[in-house]
């Protein structure tokens, strides 16, 4: 119950960012399940977005994300909040940046790792530098 004390303490704008932000986190952990090539064509490049960015809409998306994820009843992966904020962000004309790494772990085991960046600021961690970029989106 203490999550449901929570949820009615939000802001009627943080409670309705929310509840996309879990559809939407849903909806792109059945999504990817598609070949990735084609997951990455409903992605606009950021360039594409010319909107004035407004940094209090970025960090009400991360923490909706960062929300929605502690109350799914199934795992999400870096890759699905990546690319559920993505698609949030876009709805939102705000253009973003989606970076896919390695990294090597214990010398012998590589892992991979997605994060998303808007405007300098990560609205899912990239967790440890160690993380090389191989691609971003």
């Amino acid at each position: 119950m203490k999550w449901l004390n929570q949820f009615l303490r939000l802001s009627a704008e943080e409670k309705k960012v929310f509840i996309e932000a879990a559809f939407i986190m849903y909806f792109s952990k059945i999504y990817l399940f598609l070949p990735f090539r084609l997951c990455i064509r409903t992605l606009k490049p950021a360039a594409y977005f010319t909107n004035p960015v407004s940094v209090e809409e970025i960090t009400k998306i991360r923490a909706a994300i960062y929300r929605a994820n502690k109350l799914a009843c199934w795992k999400n992966t870096c890759l699905v909040k990546s690319f559920a904020a993505r698609l949030m962000l876009q709805h939102r004309g705000i253009g973003s940046v989606m970076y896919l790494g390695l990294r090597i772990k214990d010398g012998k085991e590589l892992v991979a790792h997605a994060w998303l960046c808007s405007e300098g600021i990560y609205v899912t961690p990239k967790l440890s530098s160690e993380y090389k970029e191989l691609f971003k989106i």
